[in-house]
């Protein structure tokens, strides 16, 4: 196996487009590894949030206007919530109403809410006047206990804050949710390990789940940001298989340079004799 290791340019080229090539990844230091991760989710971050989020208070005239004119004329004061308009936002299965005119909801309410959405295991929060109730949590959150005093004023003060705060949990979660998913594949990994006689430890199969989780990723990303939703969850397939097709791809490399090592070695052993 070739000692040389190869340089950052040449390590994303193999990532992305070289599977065949992985077995020279393994030449990279730890740090050379973490660099590359770091790199990629960061961008993977840009297009998933940080364009949007952009692109967002920009197309509504900037931080003051979406502060004052997007969001509802809203006060947390005393434990007590008053907002201007009745708000019901629905997403991936999570549904919000806030409707300060109730002073107060029960679980049941929000319970009775979930039974009407057609969804699988449905996530209801009913905000009122004095408290938050869920559907799966069995007693309402009292507003007093927060001890907060917010508005749209101190909500623009501490805009940019919040933005940063926003862009670091999602790279967070980013990162988590890549590793797990790279757990995963190395599942995959170790039946195709087993399957090419290769004994690679698992934490070698875990580098290379890391490695082609890179298409899929970026992938996912792009078309996400796109809005298509049938052609999110298409590229979300295809980059699964992919992913699969890199990781066999990437430990057949492995299995061609052991051969092509024990080759070198057995030569240099009969030039010995000789």
């Amino acid at each position: 196996m070739e000692s040389k290791r190869v340089s950052f340019t040449e390590q994303i080229r193999i990532a992305l487009s070289r599977p065949l090539k992985y077995g020279r990844l393994f030449q990279q230091t730890t740090i050379q590894h973490v660099w590359y991760f770091v790199i990629l989710l960061a961008l993977v971050t840009v297009i998933q949030c940080v364009i949007p989020i952009t692109a967002f208070i920009q197309s509504n005239g900037g931080l003051e206007a979406v502060a004052y004119e997007v969001i509802p004329q809203f006060s947390l004061e005393n434990g007590e919530l008053y907002v201007a308009t009745v708000i019901d936002e629905e997403t991936a299965g999570a549904r919000i109403i806030i409707d300060t005119t109730y002073d107060s909801f029960r679980t049941e309410d929000a319970i009775a809410v979930a039974d009407t959405m057609d969804v699988t295991m449905p996530v209801v929060y009913l905000v009122s006047r004095t408290n938050v109730a869920c559907n799966t949590v069995s007693m309402p959150l009292s507003l007093s206990t927060l001890d907060l005093t917010l508005n749209n004023g101190v909500l623009y003060q501490h805009a940019p804050m919040i933005i940063v705060g926003m862009i670091v949990f999602f790279l967070v979660r980013t990162v988590i949710s890549y590793i797990v998913s790279a757990l995963f594949f190395s599942f995959f990994g170790m039946v195709v390990n087993k399957a090419l006689g290769l004994k690679l430890k698992f934490r070698e199969i875990l580098l290379i789940a890391l490695y082609a989780k890179s298409v899929e990723v970026i992938l996912a990303a792009v078309l996400e940001v796109l809005g298509f939703t049938l052609l999110y969850y298409v590229g979300t397939i295809i980059g699964i298989f992919i992913t699969c097709s890199y990781m066999t791809k990437g430990m057949t490399s492995l299995l061609l340079k052991n051969k092509e090592k024990d080759a070198s070695d057995k030569g240099n052993f009969m030039d010995f004799m000789i």
